[in-house]
């Protein structure tokens, strides 16, 4: 009874590790950042949507300025929806879009 028990856990332990690093395989993927948090607003084609388009966002902002937008927000759009990482890497991959 205890070997199951033990195997039990080590498979649950096992599993929790496989998801950490998923999690941070995607951080590192602005457009799958995107895709999971800033689509439904944005559109998936930058186009807008509820939100403004953001295609050729790089002749409106800066990294840096884009950068504070997606992670404090504005009057109409929530921030801390990503991490400071997370907000870094899809503010470069879409001033990197045309």
């Amino acid at each position: 009874m205890k070997k199951w028990a033990v195997a039990g856990l080590s498979l649950l332990l096992l599993a929790g590790c496989s998801s950490n690093t998923a999690d941070k395989k995607e951080a590192l993927d602005g457009e799958t950042l995107y895709g999971n948090k800033c689509s439904a607003c944005h559109g998936g084609n930058l186009k807008g949507a509820v939100g403004p388009s953001l295609l050729n966002i790089s002749s409106k902002y800066s990294e840096d300025k884009l950068f504070k937008v997606i992670s404090e927000g504005t009057d109409k759009m929530p921030g801390h929806l990503l991490s400071a990482a997370e907000s870094r890497v899809v503010a470069k991959w879409l001033l990197e879009k045309k």
